[in-house]
């Protein structure tokens, strides 16, 4: 009798253990050939559109944005807003800014609503502080800082120092205790001189520490250690209006930890990842209607976890893609492009999987007033013999 008691309770225990894991968003497509050709290829935005919207953001207001499938429960949202009009004679703005993006191939989702207001002080240069006021209390970051634009506001350099989280422990129901606060810098800045541009974008911070010593208030967690960081730099050559040539590097960083109390203590983790993009587009022009597109990006991928969920991978892959645009109507065009990956990847304790994926896209593109356009894709994939989703893409100035 007693040993159906303890197996009856052994059970129970492993079914709350198994009911009560943590969140584990770092391993997820890690398997998948395509995971890298949604966002860097398939889905990514059009040369001109990304150039449109450095010159334009600091401008009035623009809307860039990207909606895919990437599985067939999922999908890739990449989308930023601006708003900045102008509020008085005196040089005073509101600053709108907003980010969200939900991406299958990246383990930290983001939702950025920033608000604020600018105010000019001598010749190109202002002074700027926006909170995240929207967001609930316990999640409010602020950033301040100056910034410098020339005349159209279509070159500039903005500073921000940033701190996350400012309220945390004043609003938490977990009542932690913050022993690192999150601070650090986001930047933005385009450079441009006759044929050149120069445009560079990021957010890099200490990440918070936290611990949570009331055990009736966090009944599970101890502490908790979190990292996320990107920058982006992208170099361009505009020779003639239809053309031009762009080298970027992109990278994403996230580290976290997780302690947990008593028996949860078997959860706990490290976590250690970096995603590594250098990218080479170019247009080239034909004639008045027709137009290629070319691109490479060179991915590299590095991600590690020690205790709950142990794993060490890393991912090369090397993805081209080509497609031809013909121009119709004065400002639309359709595009027909092939995209393709040779990826290598391993995992600890498992073979090296090496291969090769690709892809054929068919998109139209429809122009509008001042610059705007609607982009809608289909996709299939010859080498895996399946329909490859679709996408939405647009732009649009204010």
């Amino acid at each position: 009798m007693r040993v159906r008691w303890l197996i009856l309770v052994s059970l129970l225990l492993v079914a709350t253990t198994v009911t009560a894991r943590p969140d584990w968003p770092y391993q997820t497509g890690f398997q998948d050939p395509l995971l890298h050709v949604h966002p860097e290829l398939n889905y990514a935005q059009h040369p001109e559109w990304l150039d449109a919207w450095e010159r334009g953001r600091l401008g009035p207001g623009e809307f860039l944005g990207a909606f895919g499938s990437t599985a067939t429960d999922e999908l890739l949202i990449d989308t930023r807003w601006t708003l900045n009009p102008e509020l008085t004679s005196g040089g005073l703005r509101f600053r709108n800014d907003i980010v969200w993006q939900e991406q299958r191939h990246l383990p930290t989702e983001r939702l950025d609503i920033w608000l604020g207001l600018e105010q000019h002080v001598w010749r190109g240069f202002a002074v700027m502080a926006q909170g995240t006021l929207a967001e609930a209390k316990e999640t409010i970051d602020v950033r301040l800082g100056g910034l410098w634009a020339s005349e159209d506001r279509t070159r500039y350099v903005q500073l921000l120092y940033v701190a996350e989280d400012i309220v945390r422990d004043e609003k938490d129901d977990l009542e932690p205790q913050t022993v690192q606060a999150s601070e650090g810098i986001d930047w933005l800045l385009r450079l441009a001189h006759g044929d050149w541009s120069l445009f560079s974008q990021g957010h890099w911070t200490t990440g918070f520490a936290r611990k949570y010593q009331d055990p009736r208030a966090s009944p599970e967690l101890l502490r908790h250690e979190k990292t996320a960081n990107s920058l982006e730099f992208r170099a361009r050559w505009q020779p003639a209006p239809r053309a031009q040539l762009e080298l970027s590097w992109r990278q994403v960083e996230d580290d976290e930890m997780r302690l947990f109390r008593g028996s949860e203590s078997h959860f706990d983790y490290w976590y250690s990842g970096w995603y590594r993009v250098f990218g080479a587009r170019g247009l080239l022009p034909l004639d008045d209607r027709w137009r290629l597109r070319g691109e490479l990006n060179l991915v590299d991928r590095r991600a590690d976890a020690w205790g709950w969920g142990t794993f060490v991978y890393h991912r090369d892959e090397t993805l081209p893609g080509l497609w031809a645009e013909w121009g119709f109507g004065g400002q639309h065009w359709l595009e027909l492009g092939y995209l393709a990956t040779f990826y290598r990847w391993h995992e600890d304790g498992e073979a090296e999987v090496t291969g090769y994926a690709d892809k054929l896209e068919l998109a139209v593109v429809l122009g509008f007033l001042n610059g705007a356009g609607l982009k809608v894709s289909i996709s299939h994939e010859p080498s895996l013999d399946q329909f490859g989703g679709g996408s939405v893409r647009m732009f649009s100035r204010f």
